[in-house]
């Protein structure tokens, strides 16, 4: 049976962050800094199907929804993101995560289109599953762009913007990160 190690998807995550974003990420060991449940965030989650099912699940925060966003899309400084640019960033970066590990999967497998969920205090579950891999992680710090309301709104003193992948096991093969079906 083929497994998706822990230690893949961080490379992922990483390659993915630093080449789409320039940002580098470092791991955060669990339970260490949980995203506080008060906090605004955005949950891009993503199907695998076929040969192997699983679901995948990025949480971001809005501060780094909106630094990302401003990223990808070259905004101009002070031109702050709107709501649907920060679901296309997150729902494209859910997409490139999703994309790389069904890539790592043997079989045929098929990928679903992204969805982004957006609010606080809420919790994302995929029924009849259990997380097999996750992995959080900040980002270096987000400095204030001079005179730009992205620079206020992705700047505002986090030190360090944590942010947290998710893949959910949904086949057969208890213990396996990702189950053949």
């Amino acid at each position: 049976m083929m497994l998706v190690a822990e230690h893949d998807v961080a490379v992922l995550i990483d390659e993915i962050w630093m080449t789409t974003l320039g940002l580098a990420t470092q791991r955060i060991e669990p339970g260490q800094a949980p995203l506080p449940t008060s906090a605004e965030t955005f949950d891009g989650i993503i199907n695998i199907t076929g040969d192997w099912q699983a679901t995948v699940a990025l949480q971001i925060p809005k501060v780094l929804a909106a630094h990302v966003a401003a990223v990808m899309f070259h905004l101009e400084p002070g031109t702050a993101p709107t709501t649907e640019d920060m679901q296309d960033a997150i729902g494209e970066l859910t997409n490139m995560l999703g994309g790389n590990i069904k890539a790592l999967l043997s079989g045929e497998c098929h990928l679903s289109l992204p969805a982004v969920v957006e609010g606080r205090g809420y919790t994302v579950r995929v029924p009849s599953s259990s997380p097999q891999v996750s992995r959080s992680a900040s980002v270096e710090r987000l400095a204030p762009e001079p005179a730009s309301d992205v620079g206020l709104i992705c700047g505002c003193s986090v030190a360090a913007p944590l942010f947290t992948c998710t893949a959910y096991g949904v086949g057969k093969g208890a213990g396996s990160v990702l189950s053949a079906g």
